[in-house]
């Protein structure tokens, strides 16, 4: 049968949340030096603490995890200082929020760190290398920018293994409407988000890959990931798919 492949990019392609990491404990010591105030000192270096307030401001934001860099160094600053992190999501929200530009060399940092281009996760080169082989396409489906997603395929010289890149927001209409547009009897789906790349898209008739990675929101923590495929490398997809290709198309009616 004839078979599509969609695929989260990060985080599932390559390892988004280690370069995020780094990124975010840089902007941490460089408030921390700014209010001289520090985070609880623990074994992570503070990216729990950082990370309670990081999803709270994007759990309220209508750009959700892609919220304004501003936003996380002025949430931590006031943190830091001792203010709840309830009430500084809300008041960093607030309309009338202007950037402070004490923290515009911390942001400049963060904003430049995260361009570096992230390392692919195990099994990534070798499994898009094998569905290409079988002639399945590969489209990536990610909620961030098309640009800086093709600068990363190209990085990593994969241009010849993805077919076309979608930067949307993920919803199962989303979903049924690619579905629809590629016009494939079976259409598969892997990616790390339990909410976005599983549940959206198996209420779309896709079969799902769950690959956990490095980071895993607090809002994803309970939900069931109901027929997903749990995998530990991304080339774990590929007997599945090269599977569906080889059953015979259903007889004409």
């Amino acid at each position: 049968m004839k078979a599509h492949l969609f695929t989260d990019a990060d985080n599932t392609l390559w390892d988004t949340d280690r370069v995020f990491a780094a990124a975010q404990l840089d902007m941490l010591r460089q408030i921390e030096r700014l209010t001289g105030r520090n985070a609880p000192q623990d074994e992570d270096q503070g990216l729990a603490f950082l990370r309670d307030l990081d999803q709270k401001i994007a759990a309220t934001h209508p750009d959700h995890l892609r919220y304004p860099a501003a936003l996380l160094a002025q949430g931590l600053s006031m943190v830091l200082q001792g203010r709840d992190v309830e009430e500084t999501v809300a008041l960093i929200s607030g309309p009338e929020v202007r950037p402070d530009n004490i923290f515009e060399s911390a942001q400049s940092r963060f904003l430049e760190a995260i361009q570096s281009l992230p390392m692919l996760r195990t099994g990534v080169r070798e499994g898009l290398i094998a569905i290409s082989k079988a002639g399945v396409p590969v489209t990536i489906v990610t909620e961030e920018k098309t640009e800086r997603c093709r600068r990363f395929i190209s990085g990593h010289s994969l241009e010849h293994l993805i077919g076309d890149v979608v930067s949307v927001r993920k919803t199962s209409q989303v979903y049924l409407d690619l579905k629809r547009d590629v016009g494939s009897a079976r259409c598969f789906m892997v990616g790390d988000q339990v909410d976005r790349d599983i549940l959206a898209a198996a209420a779309a008739g896709f079969s799902t890959f769950y690959f956990p990675g490095g980071f895993a929101p607090y809002w994803n923590a309970d939900l069931d990931m109901g027929e997903a495929k749990r995998i530990d490398r991304y080339d774990a997809i590929v007997p599945d798919i090269l599977a569906e290709t080889r059953r015979p198309f259903p007889p004409l009616k």
